[in-house]
């Protein structure tokens, strides 16, 4: 059923390696470690605890951030000092402890706080770089993305259903995906949008296709998305690979421009089971997968597609 370009899995022991050396420990690539449990207790010192409920994951290069709502923290780990921390600064100013993150290239992390109406641009020792807000066009943002010719900050709004686009320093520019007559809409019910560097993709729970525009606004294409039944994370690979979640299904779904490639999941308590999976992240070749309900954060590995599947 799985696909070798679909690559997985082994549980982690402790310690964490550097991830350039993960692959290079076993005999192929097809497995990948997953981060459980007992790791945490760096966070906290000499007090031993688990991840208990991560509701969002971002990573680059070796650094991994994420939020767990019973811990009630923003966590940051580094898996080659493996060294960790908890952002109590950036955490205590959230109105929501649902909130979704991102990070930059530049290692610029961003707090998409739904609850507030805002995102909010941090660097990573919690000092504010910058204020994302409009109170007539941002009411519910759930996702986000940078266009990399000029740093303007594209926001997904769930309660319009519409994009917002920012400058780098807060200014609202332009709104995109509107519902207007003869227009395709960005989405009803957004719950997050990813890019490359020259499209967005968003996804909604009642629109049954991933909607693709450019960063200047203009609709491009449809992507239908029928079988992710109850989605709830979005993220894209390097090769343009759309990687969707399924809440009802408990899958990780994989589309290209032509439609679905691969699903991979169930809720059957092994290896590749998935329960409410809250949130998707590709850093490289690597996803990262916050499986709430397994009280887990996994990574796994990705690699190119076959020619056959290249479009």
């Amino acid at each position: 059923m799985f696909r070798t370009w679909t690559l997985l899995l082994c549980l982690m022991t402790i310690p964490f390696t550097v991830r350039s050396e993960i692959l290079e420990e076993f005999d192929s690539v097809d497995r990948i470690r997953i981060i459980s449990g007992g790791w945490l207790a760096s966070l906290v010192g000499t007090e031993f605890k688990f991840i208990e409920s991560p509701v969002s994951v971002v990573a680059k290069d070796n650094k991994i951030y994420f939020i767990d709502d019973v811990l009630m923290g923003l966590f940051s780990y580094d898996i080659v000092t493996q060294k960790a921390s908890n952002l109590k600064t950036i955490y205590k100013g959230l109105k929501s402890n649902q909130a979704q993150l991102f990070i930059s290239d530049d290692q610029e992390l961003f707090v998409i706080d739904t609850f507030a109406s805002q995102v909010v641009k941090y660097d990573l020792i919690g000092n504010v770089i910058a204020r994302f807000y409009n109170p007539l066009n941002l009411n519910a943002p759930v996702g986000m993305c940078i266009n990399p010719l000029n740093n303007h900050i594209f926001i997904a709004d769930a309660f319009f259903g519409h994009v917002i686009e920012f400058s780098a320093t807060g200014e609202a520019l332009a709104l995109h995906g509107i519902k207007e007559k003869g227009s395709v809409q960005a989405g009803r019910d957004i719950v997050g949008m990813a890019c490359t560097e020259k499209e967005m993709f968003i996804v909604s729970k009642l629109t049954k296709s991933i909607n693709v525009f450019s960063f200047s606004g203009d609709f491009l294409r449809q992507i239908p998305h029928p079988d992710a039944r109850d989605p709830t994370a979005v993220t894209v690979d390097a090769y343009g690979r759309i990687y969707i979640s399924d809440s009802f299904n408990d899958e990780i779904l994989i589309y290209n421009n032509t439609g679905l490639l691969e699903r991979f999941g169930d809720s059957e308590g092994g290896i590749l089971s998935f329960r409410k999976v809250k949130a998707l992240f590709v850093d490289g070749n690597y996803l990262y997968v916050a499986d709430n309900m397994n009280r887990k954060i996994k990574i796994l590995s990705i690699a190119p597609p076959k020619e056959s599947m290249k479009q």
